[in-house]
């Protein structure tokens, strides 16, 4: 690995704000505030693809990273800056900060959908979030609407043999908190409002 590449590379991005390099994968990532927009192998410098202007990498003639997985190889959504492009100082800057610009968005708008996953939740397991889906509970909004109380009832009519701990867990997960910090006594009061809810359903469909 050529670490003076790499440090080129950092003093003609040096306008960039909070640039940073990190070791990865026999190489550097190329940083900006932790974001990762560029990678750079070697003595090539690649920066990362994206849908809204892929196109116009690859018309530029900018090849995509390709490494070696076993018996194959794969293609890399980061595409090689050419020597013409490394000439071009404007222009390499242009495009450095139109990236970071899509790469922050993409980043930020996967963390919002991240954020709305019922497994994102303490105690949550994927098999629980799709038991919970399965009732029409699909994300951490429509937990908080329908409660810890209801939720259980609903998964527990579709899976009878579930246990009172996923009840707990549920409750843990909406205030944030692992289960295992649930003393004893909450979990009998928490049980107890279970029961409650139960009699509430069950008089209800008699008034019915």
């Amino acid at each position: 690995m050529c670490s003076t590449f790499a440090n080129r590379i950092l003093t003609e991005l040096s306008d960039v704000e909070d640039i940073s390099l990190k070791t990865f994968f026999g190489g550097f990532s190329v940083n900006s505030k932790n974001i990762m927009f560029g990678w750079i192998t070697r003595k090539e410098f690649y920066l990362r693809g994206h849908s809204n202007y892929r196109s116009f990498f690859i018309d530029l003639g900018m090849q995509p990273l390709s490494i070696t997985t076993g018996m194959s190889i794969k293609l890399l959504d980061y595409y090689k800056v050419s020597d013409e492009l490394f000439k071009d100082q404007d222009k390499l800057l242009a495009m450095v900060k139109m990236v970071i610009t899509y790469t922050k968005k993409e980043q930020y708008e996967k963390n919002e959908i991240k954020a709305k996953r019922i497994k994102e939740l303490p105690n949550m397991t994927v098999s629980l979030e799709r038991l919970l889906c399965s009732v029409g509970i699909t994300d951490v909004e429509a937990l908080k609407k329908v409660g810890y109380l209801e939720a259980y009832f609903k998964i527990k009519q579709k899976k009878a043999s579930i246990s009172i701990n996923i009840l707990f867990a549920l409750y843990s997960s909406l205030h944030r908190f692992h289960v295992a910090t649930l003393s004893q006594e909450a979990k009998k009061e928490i049980e107890l409002e279970y029961q409650c809810f139960l009699k509430q359903i069950n008089e209800n469909l008699c008034k019915k």
